[in-house]
């Protein structure tokens, strides 16, 4: 295989991923951000990798927190009014994308990477990456006695077609206390999904960092991606606003939220990315809970990363991705003080927000572009970019290397992921 110079386009986790597989494979490769390295939703997720629950967001109660994310702040779904109509197209779609047909499909389509999740994170940890800091299984919550049976026959049904670890029994009462002794009393029934993992995201990224630099990866942080230039070059804007080219021999643009502009101002046709901002805490408690703990009800999740307990959720669309609303954590802490009991929530620490890159029909952009040769966009992973990351990482490197990609020892059909669809 010829080696190559290779400019990747972000440094989210993402962009990091595909870096390391792509130096794993000898390239050469610049790194170019906008911030520094790692700065957005690299860091601030749950930490989760999720075979089972890998899937587009759009469901059949889509419409009804559309809703609810327009007219109250109070949900975990925000929509500023004022947004509307340059979201109008972004959210026909994602209604469209929660026809049960559609839906399917694209459960499907994200299925492909399931077996292939956890085997490339290992091979990171092997390559030295630190995947520390969380462990196996996470125990699913829900006090709705409909919404659970509901979940768990979700997760039964994914199993039996070969999609992630089937889920234990329904655990209620003292069984679920049992389980986990941290759950507030109001919670009433979950169940475990024993085959997923979870890490810490903040040494995992940091970690990453440290091995691209040792390998010899070139950074270019605080350098904004403005457009494409001829050939496999980007034009990048500095700190201080200078402008300069950036050359490789291929172009791996891994954006995020920022792919959109960038890809349409190079004249790029593309399925839209926008931000849905995610928000996260820590707070102090008085009794960690033994595993994470994901309330599908409540909206939220609760990390418990190396002696601190992370609390994940909310989903804002304002238009505004590095803006920080104050009252979303007011949101996320009433929702996350019914999960876990002995917190206390009014000493929230490392608050904390950032985009999360949304596509309409729940699935990333993956693959190269017509009648762009040098060029490779991997990008709009939604809330799946820490579960996604590493085996995309290996994709972008098996395109560039010319090989059919897979993901657990299978082709991947990549159609469904096209740029432009």
């Amino acid at each position: 295989m010829n080696t190559q110079h290779i400019v990747v386009i972000g440094g989210g986790l993402i962009g990091l991923s595909a870096a390391h597989a792509l130096l794993r494979d000898g390239h050469r490769v610049t790194i170019v951000d906008r911030g520094r390295l790692g700065g957005g939703a690299a860091t601030g997720n749950a930490g989760e990798l999720t075979p089972q629950q890998v899937a587009p967001l759009a469901s059949a109660n889509t419409a009804r927190d559309i809703v609810r994310g327009v007219f109250t702040r109070n949900s975990y779904l925000s929509i500023a009014p004022l947004r509307m109509p340059l979201l109008a197209g972004f959210g026909i779609g994602f209604l469209r994308a929660s026809l049960h047909s559609r839906a399917a499909r694209g459960a499907a389509a994200l299925a492909q990477f399931s077996d292939g999740i956890l085997p490339a994170l290992r091979r990171m940890g092997d390559d030295g990456i630190d995947i520390s800091g969380g462990g196996e299984g996470y125990l699913m919550t829900c006090s709705d006695e409909p919404g659970l049976r509901a979940a768990h026959d979700a997760y039964r049904s994914r199993a039996a077609r070969g999609w992630g670890e089937a889920p234990g029994p329904i655990l209620r009462d003292d069984r679920l206390r049992d389980a986990e002794p941290a759950l507030h009393p109001s919670v009433t029934g979950g169940f475990m999904l024993p085959g997923e993992f979870s890490l810490d995201p903040v040494t995992f990224v940091a970690s990453l960092v440290e091995s691209l630099a040792a390998r010899g990866a070139r950074f270019l942080e605080h350098h904004a991606a403005i457009r494409l230039g001829s050939g496999a070059s980007v034009v990048c804007r500095d700190a201080n606003g200078v402008e300069h080219l950036v050359r490789g021999d291929r172009l791996v643009v891994a954006a995020g939220a920022w792919t959109t502009p960038i890809l349409r101002r190079s004249g790029v046709r593309s399925a839209a990315i926008v931000s849905g901002k995610g928000y996260s805490f820590t707070v102090p408690v008085d009794r960690m809970p033994a595993q994470l703990v994901h309330a599908s009800d409540r909206h939220c999740v609760a990390i418990p990363m190396h002696g601190r307990l992370r609390i994940v959720g909310m989903m804002e669309f304002d238009g505004r991705p590095d803006r920080i609303s104050t009252d979303r954590f007011e949101v996320l802490a009433r929702a996350a003080a019914g999960l876990i009991g002995g917190a206390d929530w009014g000493r929230r620490t490392d608050e904390w927000a950032g985009a999360r890159p949304m596509t309409a029909d729940g699935m990333p952009l993956l693959g190269g572009v017509a009648g762009r040769p040098e060029l490779i966009v991997a990008s709009g992973h939604n809330m799946h970019g820490l579960s996604l990351g590493p085996v995309t990482g290996e994709v972008v490197a098996d395109l560039v290397a010319g090989r059919a990609p897979k993901s657990g020892g299978r082709e991947l059909d990549l159609a469904p992921f096209a740029v432009r669809r």
